[in-house]
């Protein structure tokens, strides 16, 4: 899982952060979209820029993944006062929002993520003001999932969010089944929240895929109880999206159950499945206070296998789309801000991710991936 502090640590840089791939008739179909986060590998524009890069070269979807808190007392006001998001929002936002918007190539597919979970889904995401991911104070810091003016705030937010964007698919909740299993007295309260907010968006926009993600690891860490969860969840989501970062629990992608992501498409077999994100390291993952000692063993090769595992898979069950979170590792970003935070030892799972190396050299699995971007998306 990637945490909503990552993108918060953007917030003040980026009033912002696109390739398509065509095919020959000689080539295979694909049926899946394939993208990336505009996530940069480092604290500065031309990161940014650079990652767009990749999108517009390597990518036929763009994936604007929004985890960093919800703008609640500025949406609630649009209820109240049938005010524009554009009256009431912080214009930092606002400017990330048209800074994207502009950066996003023509023609891509748009993958729009929002969430109203916060950082360890483990209750009420957030507040969004300047920048990301500020506390919240009363009266929502004692508000429910399911409070009247958190699902009217929620909607309307997610209704401006989809409306400054026009988006293909549209996610209004990440990750949720993880607050089943940390939070399992909260599920209720999400499931009301959910059925109100998908029901009030599939009326303004009833063409529109609207899903919650899925995360996989916590799914088979405890199959019936989440089952039975998640269960309830699957009227009020369009598709069966997930979020995958397996090798946190089993290193040796040749080892990943066959049923790794069949056993999500099959929770709801006749909805379309997709992979909303995913990454696998290329290089060991250490123990940020002795760089000797490997907690988790990654070289190319690991992440060449995954990424043909990923892709095969999704051939197979025809997904939507497939996301790749980070296009290169975040070195620099590394060094300069995410090896001081407390939580440093989180940060460093997803450092060396990217098709990219922190020089930006493509690492080998780059080619599988394009083999699959030339092939004629149907």
């Amino acid at each position: 899982m990637v945490r909503s502090v990552l993108v918060a640590l953007l917030c003040g840089l980026i009033v912002a952060c696109g390739g398509g791939g065509g095919g020959s008739s000689t080539t295979p179909a694909r049926s899946f979209a394939m993208g990336f986060t505009d996530f940069p590998h480092a604290n500065s524009i031309s990161a940014v820029n650079a990652a767009f890069t990749v999108i517009t070269n390597d990518a036929d979807m763009a994936v604007m993944h929004f985890d960093d808190g919800v703008p609640w007392a500025e949406a609630l006001d649009n209820v109240n006062n049938g005010t524009r998001y554009l009256t009431t929002y912080h214009t930092n936002f606002l400017n990330s929002i048209a800074y994207k918007k502009s950066k996003i190539p023509v023609g891509h597919v748009l993958y729009l993520a929002v969430t109203p979970l916060n950082f360890f889904r483990n209750g009420l995401a957030d507040h969004r003001g300047a920048g990301g991911n500020e506390a919240l104070i009363a009266p929502w810091s004692g508000y429910a999932l399911d409070h009247v003016d958190v699902i009217a705030a929620y909607t309307q937010h997610c209704l401006n969010m989809i409306d400054a964007f026009s988006p293909d698919y549209f996610a209004y909740a990440i990750e949720a089944n993880m607050l089943y299993s940390s939070r399992p007295g909260q599920w209720p309260a999400f499931i009301n929240l959910a059925r109100s907010v998908y029901t009030s968006i599939k009326a303004v926009h009833p063409n529109l895929p609207v899903f919650v993600t899925l995360q996989t690891g916590y799914f088979h860490g405890d199959v019936i109880n989440q089952t039975t969860a998640i269960n309830r969840i699957l009227p009020y989501t369009d598709m069966i999206a997930v979020s995958a970062y397996p090798y946190s629990i089993q290193s040796d992608p040749n080892l990943l159950a066959a049923d790794y992501f069949s056993a999500l498409a099959d929770l709801a077999p006749a909805k379309p499945f997709a992979v909303a994100e995913t990454a696998w390291p290329a290089e060991d993952i250490t123990d940020v206070n002795n760089n000797t000692i490997v907690l988790i063993p990654a070289d190319e090769a690991a992440q060449n296998t995954y990424i043909k595992r990923l892709l095969s898979d999704a051939d197979i069950l025809s997904a939507k789309f497939v996301t790749l979170f980070f296009t290169r590792d975040y070195d620099d970003f590394w060094e300069s801000d995410f090896k001081f935070l407390a939580n440093a030892q989180l940060f460093r799972l997803w450092k060396d991710t990217g098709l990219y190396d922190g020089t930006g050299n493509p690492r080998i699995s780059l080619n599988i991936w394009r083999q699959y971007l030339n092939r004629i998306r149907q």
